[in-house]
């Protein structure tokens, strides 16, 4: 028996197709301004500031006057990244990459390789253009709520040549894509709850996901990481670096894994005290049982 679908879902589902008709409508350029404007509209209002002033607050990586100038860029930025989001998956918007080779390399050895992602710059158009590019991407998602937007985002990636995969079996599944010499493009950034266990991040004691580490202390799989940042010319800046190599034995298997998330982290709060505006993980709950939202 199907499940039913409650009349807001219907409404939130209408709205967002209304929104995605008006920005393929509209030029990119004057689609990216009326997304800037709707992001500091949401600042202005104070959505989501409680738990941004929370995270950077805990942080504590800025003085009062740069976290204000911060929270300006990050709410223009998530409207722009929205504006994108809903331009047609199948066509990538302009980029140049960094270190195209790195991951041609990596993906090359046959070993099964990961992409270590965070809501760092356009996730989803990094998504994009890798699943334009190499055979094989696929991508661990959580499914949303609202079954009728999980079905249009889904197919939003099929277009892009991204298989989602989900956390039903999704180890079974992971460590099959790997085998065959797959892509799985991943997300690390956000409270794992019960499937997390503490790991430095951006300075302070966050739960982490193991899954990364894991799989690759089973299977030496490849990683590399990646993000896509929008220009002020409207073209995303794609920068690729190979995964971290650390000289740990895999006998050593708790060691292994927790010395490898540190790592791995490390990496993100790199990229995140480098240009904290384009992380769009101040917007989430990321420190959970650390602090109180």
């Amino acid at each position: 028996m199907s499940k039913k679908i409650p009349i807001y879902h219907y409404i939130e589902y209408l709205f967002l197709r209304s929104l995605e008709s008006i920005m393929i409508l509209l030029p990119r350029k004057l689609s990216l301004a009326l997304g800037a404007l709707c992001g500091d509209m949401l600042r202005i209002m104070g959505v989501y500031r409680s738990v941004v002033n929370k995270n950077m607050d805990y942080a504590g990586l800025f003085d009062k006057k740069r976290k204000k100038v911060i929270i300006k860029k990050l709410y223009l930025n998530i409207g722009r990244l929205f504006a994108d989001f809903l331009r047609p998956s199948d066509i990538p918007p302009p980029y140049s990459v960094e270190n195209i080779d790195i991951a041609k390399t990596v993906f090359s050895r046959g070993k099964g390789s990961i992409v270590v992602l965070a809501h760092f710059g356009n996730w989803e158009a990094l998504a994009s253009v890798f699943g334009m590019q190499f055979y094989d991407l696929n991508v661990l998602a959580k499914p949303m709520k609202n079954l009728l937007i999980e079905k249009w985002l889904s197919a939003k990636r099929l277009k892009a040549h991204v298989t989602p995969v989900y956390p039903a079996q999704a180890l079974r599944k992971l460590l099959t894509i790997i085998k065959r010499g797959g892509i799985i493009a991943m997300l690390i950034d956000q409270y794992a709850g019960t499937n997390g266990t503490p790991a430095p991040f951006l300075g302070k004691t966050a739960n982490t996901v193991r899954t990364v580490a894991g799989l690759l202390h089973k299977t030496d799989c490849g990683i590399i990481f990646a993000y896509a940042l929008l220009q002020k010319n409207g073209v995303y800046d794609i920068h690729i670096e190979e995964g971290p190599s650390l000289p740990i034995s895999r006998d050593e298997h708790d060691a292994f894994i927790t010395a490898y998330q540190a790592a791995h982290n490390d990496v993100l709060s790199r990229w995140i005290t480098g240009n904290p505006e384009y992380y769009f993980g101040w917007f989430h709950r990321r420190f959970k049982g650390r602090i109180s939202y």
